[in-house]
């Protein structure tokens, strides 16, 4: 039977058991302060202590963003509203261990959307799957939007940093892991970092930080650009001075954004940074440049190797092609097969090749598999997360049995990845390491699940380039 009760460095939280008690829920485990009255904006503080046993059967509120979704994103990942709150800081942690100190692997997620939104329980997130092959999962919230990467200099002078405290709560939630993890069965010399879309840009992110050497051993990176940054780094005085055009535009002083309420204070900053977006891609509100947290751009330390891990999976959705190419101004692409061909992937080659001259292994994917449900979307951005969590019983689509096996083998692949560093499992299809000589990457399709070098033709190299 898995653990129930755990102490951890703050008090000791009360989990729930789960389908036949092979693993147990711990849902909203606080990480950090509520980020509330005066400390909106501010980077997260140490959690306060706590007497007796917190029950953590009920799943944190989320930070402030959108109420409703964008596109199809609504009826697939999020049909009912959201409960939302600033005070938001805390994780979620699925565990099949019976007692602390198993050393199981642990998977560190962050959500993806776009640094606008997003939450740590989203229905298509699920760790049974992980849990069933001896894998812990931990899933976190952190603050998005305004609220997690607003600065200016007035803030700045009050805290000594502004701009990124979204960062700093992924930071703050990865450390208390790693402090706390072990508790919970999971190995704190074992924790993989890995996320999707934003999320993958986190991970990116993480990966370059100094304050994350020693806290991460492995790292996927999903859908968020390979060797590319899809997010335009900012100096923290570029982001206090975007800061101070946001409050120019709103006409308001800092005490006065201060002290509106949750919604307004959101509401008056995004109507002021919409104003301020050059093109619909751009991020109004992400990391930025703080010489503290994160010091160079993510693709710069993967360029140059300065990471803080050498075991990288990375890969991307057919349907990231359009977001590629609208990032370096080559229009908008279809969701649904009227992409280029390989154009989704060439971040990813273009971060395997750097790491194949450096002798540094790398696997990389790309997924593209149509789901079925008739609605001719394709391989959508943020469609394998179905299937990498396993979680395809969650979904309104009907499923066919090939979509239950590629969802099996993924599975298998991410969590033998957290367990040793190589995704290859008995029974699976091999997954070669991307290198010079075998450059291969795993495709998974609508029928097969196959290594294969993606460059057939000198325009293929010629698009490669451009896009990567």
């Amino acid at each position: 039977m898995a653990l129930l009760e755990v102490s951890t460095q703050s008090g000791i939280v009360r989990g729930v058991r789960a389908n036949n008690h092979g693993y147990s829920i711990f849902r909203g485990i606080p990480y950090a302060k509520p980020p509330v009255g005066a400390l909106r904006y501010a980077p997260p503080q140490a959690v306060e202590p706590w007497e007796g046993i917190l029950d953590c059967d009920r799943w944190p509120k989320a930070c402030m963003q959108e109420q409703g979704s964008f596109w199809f994103f609504e009826k697939e990942f999020y049909p009912v509203p959201k409960d939302m709150s600033e005070d938001c800081l805390y994780l979620n942690i699925w565990t099949p261990a019976r007692e602390p100190g198993e050393k199981l692997p642990v998977f560190f997620w962050i959500h993806g959307g776009g640094y606008g939104g997003g939450y740590s329980y989203e229905m298509e997130f699920d760790g049974e799957a992980m849990c069933k092959r001896g894998c812990i999962l931990v899933t976190i919230n952190y603050r998005c939007n305004s609220f997690g990467f607003f600065a200016h200099p007035e803030l700045t002078a009050r805290f000594g940093k502004s701009g990124n405290a979204g960062m700093y709560d992924q930071i703050a939630a990865l450390k208390w892991v790693h402090e706390n993890i072990a508790a919970f069965g999971g190995d704190p010399d074992n924790i993989t970092v890995h996320g999707q879309s934003a999320g993958g840009m986190s991970t990116k992110a993480l990966l370059a930080s100094p304050l994350c050497r020693g806290l991460m051993n492995r790292a996927i990176i999903q859908s968020a650009g390979g060797l590319n940054d899809w997010s335009t780094f900012r100096t923290m005085a570029e982001q206090e001075q975007f800061g101070v055009k946001l409050l120019e535009t709103a006409g308001l002083s800092l005490d006065e954004l201060l002290a509106l309420d949750s919604q307004a204070a959101f509401d008056t900053l995004q109507k002021a940074a919409a104003k301020q977006a050059d093109n619909p891609m751009q991020l109004g509100f992400s990391p930025c440049l703080d010489g503290e947290a994160l010091v160079a751009a993510p693709s710069k330390c993967l360029s140059d190797g300065t990471i803080n891990t050498d075991s990288l999976m990375c890969g991307a959705v057919g349907g990231d092609a359009g977001l590629n190419a609208q990032s370096i101004g080559m229009g908008a692409f279809g969701q649904a097969g009227d992409v280029p061909p390989f154009i989704c992937c060439a971040a990813t080659l273009s971060l395997a090749r750097v790491r194949a001259e450096a002798l540094k292994p790398i696997y990389g994917y790309e997924f593209d598999h149509s789901l079925p449900g008739g609605d001719g979307l394709g391989p959508f951005h943020s469609v394998e997360l179905w299937f990498m969590f396993g979680s395809l019983h969650r979904a309104w689509r009907p499923w066919t049995g090939y979509d239950y096996v590629l969802s099996d083998t993924m599975v298998d692949y991410w969590c033998s990845f957290a367990r040793t560093g190589d995704p290859n499992t008995e029974g699976r299809p091999f997954w070669p390491a991307y290198t010079n000589e075998d450059p291969r990457l795993m495709f998974f399709g609508d029928d097969k699940i196959e290594a294969l070098d993606p460059i057939q033709s000198t325009e293929d190299e010629a698009l490669i380039k451009k896009m990567g």
